[in-house]
């Protein structure tokens, strides 16, 4: 004989239920949009290692393209933040806050060690990378370390 849920606890459940279908919509969007651009790419580029000027998309699908990205990285994660409850909200404004301190902070120092012939020269997919990372890290330390 299993007791009823509390209110607390369907509470926890529903957004439990509604955290693993944003993550699964996410997912999907981004399965999409790497397949598609692999798929309908002309040319020989790849954005993982930099030769993206040798990527070659019809105008129409590079514009759809655009709007993906744009959903799946501003507006999902602006959305999620109406989802979740206050403490992880502020986990993740946290990471994401690591993560806009890091590129503030990654090109100009990059710039200056380019300068100083230590690394070559700053480019966008390694600030991309950097912001990316800063998060990554950022959010366990919010997390965890509090």
């Amino acid at each position: 004989m299993t007791r009823p849920l509390g209110p607390g606890e369907a509470r926890t459940r529903q957004r439990q239920r509604r955290q693993l279908v944003f993550i699964t919509i996410a997912a999907l969007l981004g399965g999409a949009i790497g397949f598609t651009t692999a798929f309908f790419d002309k040319g020989d580029g790849s954005l993982f290692t930099g030769d993206w000027e040798a990527l070659s998309l019809d105008p129409a699908l590079a514009v759809i393209l655009a709007i993906a990205l744009v959903v799946g990285f501003m507006v999902l994660p602006l959305y999620g933040f109406t989802q979740v409850d206050e403490i992880k909200r502020e986990y993740n404004l946290i990471g994401f806050t690591g993560g806009c301190i890091a590129v503030i902070t990654g090109f100009p120092v990059w710039a200056v060690l380019y300068a100083g012939g230590f690394v070559p020269a700053p480019h966008a997919f390694g600030v991309f990378a950097i912001g990316f990372a800063a998060m990554m890290v950022s959010y366990p330390i919010a997390r965890f370390v509090r």
